[in-house]
């Protein structure tokens, strides 16, 4: 890809956002087996969350240039 282009910039967001949601499903089975179900749910959010704030941030820092 073109360095600054506007299609790197979103592939590499994508990238970013995939590299930190939440991992598999025999993981957060494991996490509410061991933890609870309400400890689970928060994991699955807080992931979410950090990995779609670190994308935005990832996209609108790349599209400052």
């Amino acid at each position: 890809c073109l360095v600054g282009s506007e299609m790197c910039i979103r592939d590499s967001a994508f990238l970013v956002f995939s590299l930190l949601y939440t991992p598999c499903v025999a993981a957060i089975a494991t996490v509410k087996k061991e933890l609870g179900g309400a400890y689970a749910v928060f994991i699955v959010a807080l992931q979410c969350i950090v990995a779609w704030l670190t994308a935005f941030a990832v996209y609108r820092f790349g599209m400052l240039f």
